[in-house]
């Protein structure tokens, strides 16, 4: 249970990482902003959740996560297909970073 609590956690580091420079990023203004970050909370959840029951932590099992999840808002039309590509772009960006992590805290 350890490992899975420990990749759960790394996940959502990174992808609050990966939300805030969503958030903080010039682009159409508040409402993109605004969208992104009401659901903020929800998504990295999801993420965290599919993380943990995946079991197997690869770039393709984590897009597929990230895809699956965010497709999920967007056709619930709580996010636009611009939104979604976006939100899609930074988090699968973050996978590195996450993988880096989970690397380092289990050396240490």
């Amino acid at each position: 249970m350890k490992g899975k609590d420990f990749l759960k956690g790394a996940a959502v580091g990174a992808i609050a990482g990966a939300i805030a420079g969503i958030l903080f990023a010039p682009q159409s203004g508040k409402e993109t902003r605004a969208d992104i970050k009401k659901y903020y909370d929800e998504m990295k959840d999801r993420i965290s959740k599919e993380i943990a029951q995946a079991g197997e932590f690869t770039k393709e099992k984590y897009n597929q996560i990230v895809k699956k999840v965010v497709s999920g808002y967007k056709d619930a039309k709580k996010i636009s297909q611009e939104e979604a590509i976006e939100a899609i772009d930074k988090l699968e960006s973050g996978f590195e970073k996450i993988k880096v992590k989970i690397e380092e805290d289990k050396k240490g």
